[in-house]
């Protein structure tokens, strides 16, 4: 993201106007890239809050402490987000994303729920194997049904496929 910003939050005694406007300007993007940034900017500052450092924000002039800066992140940003910065890994909760079209290939958007789809179904080939497609790109899958797993369908030119529903048709990407 902005590499001015990420510098100020590894050295800065004051977290300026920008930087918090930033962090907060995130949460309303649900983009993993947008998410990582905001999530590598609040541990480093919870890191040198660890380790001693005083660290004052600009816009409510607070001097933060450990327990001030947890507050200040919980009250401003999602309950993953506080997770993955206070919490150890193993315990960190975890968030589901979904494929997006965007101008140079797909973005991981956050899901609303764990329970969004990735897979449509297509079509059954036998008590085993069905037919699906990743509705964030079309691409067809074919899943085995015993064990859970999905390999792309490779057409005989040996190059992926997308459904086509208007025609019933499996075409060549």
């Amino acid at each position: 993201m902005n590499q001015e910003l990420y510098n100020e939050a590894t050295q800065s005694n004051v977290l300026s106007r920008q930087l918090i406007s930033t962090l907060l300007e995130c949460m309303e993007y649900n983009s993993i890239s947008f998410i990582n940034w905001s999530v590598d900017v609040l541990r480093i500052i919870r890191t040198r809050l660890d380790r001693g450092d005083r660290i004052t924000d600009e816009v409510s002039g607070i001097t933060y402490t450990n327990d001030t800066f947890y507050e200040f992140v919980k009250k401003n940003f999602s309950s993953y987000i506080t997770s993955q910065v206070f919490d150890a890994p193993g315990k960190a909760e975890k968030v589901y994303f979904s494929l997006s079209r965007c101008e140079d290939g797909y973005n991981l958007i956050m899901a609303d729920s764990p329970k969004n789809k990735t897979f449509s179904w297509i079509s059954s080939l036998s008590e085993r194997f069905s037919l699906v497609q990743m509705i964030g790109t079309g691409i067809v899958y074919v899943k085995d049904v015993r064990n859970d797993s999905y390999q792309p369908f490779i057409s005989s030119n040996g190059k992926f496929c997308r459904y086509d529903q208007e025609t019933g048709h499996i075409v060549e990407v």
